[in-house]
């Protein structure tokens, strides 16, 4: 009996017959994926270079800090990331420069707050500076962002960003209403007293 077991031949389990090598192009692959345990959908890896230029770029980590939810940090990250990833894909072209480009176009000049003369409360024009602008340039993108019907968030903002560059996003209109409304309330600016 006991040679009866070594003289069979072996038949290796189903679980031992999987690959173990793996080919130069799964290697590929999995350089720039990595799979969600929860829901084992394949994502895009962050390169530590890719997330360092995240932090330290003050629009781009403005950005991420406005789309940034419940402290989660990183998934706000690779949100950025994939909507840069959908731009270069679609454009062919620098995908930071389009961010840039559109944000600077979405964002207004000047804003008005309330103010009292007498018994009217009136519209004051106040400048902007440049963090000021750009947060609320990316507010109006994120606004805009919920309402379109892409899928998936990251495709909803890389189109957003397109649309803003194409000249053709609703953001655009938000901002010249602003400046009609600076320019009609221009005369309320109080000039400073001349000695």
């Amino acid at each position: 009996m006991f040679r009866a077991l070594f003289t069979r031949p072996f038949a290796a389990p189903a679980q031992f017959l999987q690959r173990t090598y793996v080919t130069k192009r799964q290697l590929e692959i999995t350089k720039q994926v990595a799979i969600n345990p929860r829901n084992s959908i394949p994502e895009p890896v962050i390169s530590t270079e890719d997330r360092a230029r995240l932090r330290a770029d003050p629009l781009l980590s403005q950005l991420v800090n406005t789309i940034m939810r419940d402290g989660k940090k990183l998934r706000a990250e690779r949100f950025v990331q994939e909507a840069m990833l959908d731009i270069r894909a679609h454009t062919n072209s620098d995908p930071y420069k389009v961010v840039q480009d559109a944000v600077e176009l979405a964002a207004p000049v000047m804003d008005t707050k309330s103010g009292r003369q007498g018994s009217k409360v009136i519209q004051i024009p106040r400048p902007l500076n440049l963090r000021q602008r750009r947060r609320r340039a990316i507010v109006w993108i994120l606004d805009s962002v919920k309402k379109r019907n892409e899928r998936k968030f990251h495709m909803r903002l890389s189109g957003e960003l397109q649309a803003i560059i194409n000249g053709t996003s609703g953001v655009l209109e938000k901002k010249l209403q602003l400046h009609k409304m600076v320019l009609a309330n221009r005369s309320n600016i109080k000039t400073s007293k001349r000695f």
